[in-house]
């Protein structure tokens, strides 16, 4: 026993200095640019990250995180990714990811298992910082649920569906004014989302507020040929009245 409590300790010393090596070494520069990449060739938005680094054990810390389009910016919660080391080992991956400080708000998964490629995403209460160029700001509460699945690198023909619920605090500005009418007027949001055969199918939109109630034609279509026609400022425009 005597030599062997020697022996141990050398051991998880190497490890400790071995990790904190891989730690110091690590490119998170280019993870940074990476992620950014390719989060921009999928989707029509601008993706800011202010820091990229380590999470213990092996993980990844992605804090200061702002989307954009023309219109609004939105501030995310600092997120932390902690990938399976060992199932890169037989030709796998899977990834969690959360919020760093609190992870029951929101929780995420990736899976590819061979040329199978799963991700789950479920949101509770997760709270969003929103401004506009137009000199307001407002908070958001998200909560939902998604999961989408696919074989090999094309995605756009995978299968999927979600829910969201959107809940708007109080705006706030110099220029509230120039707020969207129907950001103005609704405090909530509602919608579900269907993928498939390359088309995102919106089932379900509805926007209320205390006095309004407004929603678009139902099972609106989109096809994902050409990239997602993404425009949160479109999405934001003035509202048409559900019939009565």
């Amino acid at each position: 026993m005597k030599i062997r409590l020697p022996v141990l300790g050398y051991f998880l010393l190497g490890v400790i200095l071995f990790y904190l090596f891989l730690s110091w070494q690590f490119p998170y520069d280019q993870m940074k640019k990476a992620i950014k990449q390719n989060f921009e060739e999928s989707l029509p938005l601008t993706l800011i990250i202010g820091r990229v680094g380590p999470s213990f054990p092996f993980g990844l810390r992605v804090e200061n995180i702002r989307v954009s389009s023309d219109s609004l910016s939105f501030g995310i919660p600092d997120l932390v990714f902690n990938l399976r080391l060992l199932s890169l080992l037989t030709g796998e991956t899977h990834l969690n990811f959360g919020d760093a400080k609190n992870s029951s708000r929101l929780q995420g998964k990736f899976s590819r298992e061979k040329l199978r490629n799963r991700f789950d995403l479920r949101l509770n209460q997760v709270e969003v910082n929103a401004s506009s160029s137009q000199e307001f700001s407002f908070s958001l509460k998200v909560s939902g649920e998604a999961f989408f699945h696919w074989e090999g690198k094309s995605w756009e023909k995978g299968n999927g569906q979600g829910w969201a619920l959107l809940e708007r605090g109080e705006i706030k500005g110099a220029q509230i004014s120039r707020a969207p009418l129907l950001l103005a007027l609704c405090e909530t949001l509602r919608a579900e989302i269907h993928l498939r055969d390359e088309v995102i199918r919106l089932r379900r939109l509805e926007a209320s507020g205390k006095d309004t109630r407004f929603s678009p034609p139902q099972d609106l279509q989109f096809p994902l040929k050409g990239g997602i026609p993404l425009d949160l400022g479109m999405i934001l425009q003035t509202p048409r009245p559900i019939p009565r």
